[in-house]
């Protein structure tokens, strides 16, 4: 992120993403230097969430996510005009740099899946 107007949207995303998890009682420790979370799961496993954010849909009516060379296990893609956010395992990210969803894979049950998956993680 390049410009400070992405790099405070980046931003709250991030600190949307601590929010819906501290809500659900996991915690999460906010990374200054990178677009990381680190929660940690009730096991007390530590891992590493990397954060995406789109404020807008492309012309083709898709959020874009863009990657990068991350090393996190798992990435969560926030769409701020639907105040939603989806968690995927970095194996479960068909390409490499860049992810698109539809609008319409942001759901509050798709949200609370993936919230539910993350905390049953051994």
């Amino acid at each position: 992120m390049g410009n400070s107007l992405a790099v405070s949207i980046g931003r709250a995303g991030e600190f949307f993403v601590g929010y819906k998890l501290q809500l659900r009682g996991l915690e999460t420790a906010h990374v200054n230097t990178s677009c990381d979370l680190h929660v940690t799961l009730p096991s007390r496993r530590l891992l590493r969430l990397e954060v995406k954010t789109a404020q807008a849909t492309t012309k083709h009516g898709r959020y874009k996510f863009y990657k990068g060379g991350s090393n996190s296990d798992y990435y969560a893609m926030v769409a701020l005009p639907e105040e939603l956010m989806r968690i995927f395992h970095v194996s479960e990210l068909k390409t490499k740099n860049m992810t698109t969803l539809r609008p319409e894979s942001f759901t509050q049950q798709a949200e609370d899946d993936d919230i539910a998956r993350l905390m049953s993680l051994e």
